[in-house]
C-alpha cells in the first residue's frame, strides 16, 4: 500500500508540474505559455475530440472551463502516469527522485504563492472585482446571469475587495518562508475551497483553475496532513515537518540568487504594473469619452420604423449597448473618432453602422444621427454614479436607516 501511495503521489506531483508550465495563465509579462501549449497539445486535444463523442469542442482556445482545458488536463495526468511508471525503471532517476520530487514541490508552492499573490493584489487596486458599469446597473436585476450580478455586487464594495486581497495575499506570502508554509497553506486550503463554492454556485468560469489551485494547496499539505489531523483532531503534541530548502540549495549564494530572482518575478507581475500606470484603485481610473449611461428623449425616424430603444452605454471596454423597452439589449463593438464626431458599430457580423455625433455642453443633449437608418436619437446623460448600490452607505443600527 505505501508503494502505490508513492506512486500516486508522485504522479500527482508531476500532473501538477505539468499543469504548472502549460495550463494557461494571464502573466503580464510572460506571453509564451499559452503559444507553447497550443504548439504541443493543439493537434492532440482536436484528435481526442473527434475521436471520443464524450469530448465535443465549442471553443477552440484553451481558456477557462473550456472542453480543450478539461482535455488538457486529462492529457496531462496521463502523460505523468505514464513517466512515472517508465522513469521508475530508470537507475539515475531512482537515486534522483527525491531531490527531483523535492524540487517540484518547491516550484509548485511558489507557482500557487504567485497566483494568490496576482489575484490578490487585483481584488486590493479593484480591478478583479470592478465598478458595475452602466448598462449592468440599468439591467433588471431579474435579467442578470448569476456570475454577472455576483461580480457587480462585489463590485461595489471596495473596502471589501481589500479584505478579500489581504486574505489571499498574508498567506501567500506565507508561502515563502518555512516556518509559516504550512499554515499558510492551511489557511489557503480554506480559501480556496470557498472560492470554488463561489465559482460553481454562481456558475462563475474559472471552476477548473481554482480546483486546480486547491489540489496543488492540498498536495503541498500531504506530507503534514497525519500531524494536522493528530494536533487539530486527536489533540496530540506533535511537530510539523516544514520543507527545508537547504535540502536543495548546495549554498547560500544559489538559494539566494534563487530566491531574489522568485521574489524579482513576483514583483514584476503583481505590483509594477500598477505601478507604472500609478493607478491602485480601478474605480478611479479615467474612462473613454462619452463613456455613461443615457436615456431617449426623443428620435426622429424618416424611415417610418419604430426602434423602440429607451437607453443605451457606452461601455468602458469599448462596447455600445441599446437596451429596448422589453429591456432586452444589443451590444455592438465601438470606434469613437473625436475628432471627427462619428461612432462605428460593428455587429458579430461585422456589419457596420456609423453614427455622428453631438454633445452640447449647455443642454446636456447628446445627439446621435444616422444617415443609413435615417434615424436622428436625442438623449440626456443619467446619473448613474448617484444610484442608490453605489452609494457608500454604513449603519451600525438599523434605527439609522
Amino acid at each position: 500500500m505505501k508503494k502505490i501511495g508513492a506512486f500516486l503521489y508522485q504522479t500527482f506531483l508531476l500532473f501538477a508540474f505539468l499543469g504548472v508550465f502549460f495550463v494557461p495563465f494571464t502573466f503580464s509579462f510572460f506571453f509564451l505559455q499559452t503559444k507553447i501549449t497550443k504548439f504541443i497539445f493543439e493537434d492532440l486535444i482536436f484528435f481526442i475530440s473527434s475521436n471520443f463523442n464524450v469530448f465535443s469542442i465549442v471553443n477552440p482556445e484553451i481558456s477557462s472551463d473550456s472542453t480543450t482545458l478539461y482535455i488538457l488536463f486529462l492529457v496531462l495526468f496521463i502523460f505523468a502516469f505514464i513517466a512515472v511508471i517508465s522513469l521508475s525503471f530508470i537507475n539515475l532517476w531512482k537515486k534522483q527522485q527525491d531531490n527531483i520530487f523535492k524540487i517540484i514541490q518547491l516550484i509548485l508552492n511558489y507557482y500557487l504563492a504567485i497566483i494568490m499573490f496576482k489575484y490578490g493584489f487585483d481584488k486590493i487596486f479593484k480591478v478583479q472585482f470592478y465598478l458595475p458599469e452602466p448598462n449592468t446597473l440599468y439591467t433588471p436585476l431579474g435579467m442578470l446571469d448569476k456570475d454577472i450580478a455576483f461580480w457587480s455586487i462585489m463590485g461595489t464594495s471596495y473596502s471589501y475587495n481589500i479584505f478579500m486581497g489581504f486574505a489571499e495575499v498574508i498567506p501567500a506570502l506565507m508561502l515563502l518562508y518555512n516556518k509559516t508554509r504550512t499554515l499558510g497553506l492551511f489557511i489557503l486550503s480554506g480559501i480556496l475551497l470557498n472560492i470554488i463554492f463561489i465559482n460553481i454556485s454562481f456558475d462563475i468560469s474559472v471552476k477548473l483553475y481554482s480546483s486546480f489551485l486547491f489540489f496543488l494547496c492540498l498536495l503541498i499539505l500531504t506530507p503534514n496532513f497525519k500531524r494536522l489531523f493528530d494536533f487539530f483532531v486527536l489533540n496530540k503534541h506533535t511537530i510539523l515537518t516544514p520543507f527545508n530548502g537547504n535540502q536543495i540549495f548546495s549554498s547560500k549564494i544559489t538559494k539566494l540568487i534563487f530566491k531574489t530572482v522568485i521574489l524579482f518575478f513576483f514583483f514584476i507581475e503583481t505590483l509594477y504594473p500598477y505601478l507604472q500606470k500609478a493607478e491602485f484603485n480601478d474605480d478611479n481610473t479615467a474612462r473613454p469619452a462619452l463613456h455613461g449611461a443615457y436615456e431617449i428623449i426623443k428620435t426622429e425616424n424618416t424611415n417610418s420604423s419604430n426602434l423602440k430603444i429607451k437607453r443605451f452605454f457606452i461601455h468602458r471596454q469599448n462596447y455600445f449597448i441599446f437596451q429596448y423597452e422589453d429591456d432586452s439589449t444589443e451590444d455592438f463593438y465601438l470606434e469613437l473618432n473625436p475628432s471627427l464626431k462619428k461612432i462605428t458599430l460593428t455587429d458579430y457580423d461585422g456589419n457596420k453602422t456609423i453614427l455622428l455625433y453631438n454633445y452640447s455642453i449647455k443642454t446636456k443633449i447628446l445627439k446621435l444621427q444616422s444617415t443609413d437608418l435615417k434615424t436622428i436619437i436625442y438623449s440626456k446623460p443619467l446619473p448613474w454614479k448617484n444610484l442608490p448600490l453605489l452609494q457608500p452607505l454604513f449603519h451600525w443600527t438599523v434605527d439609522e436607516i
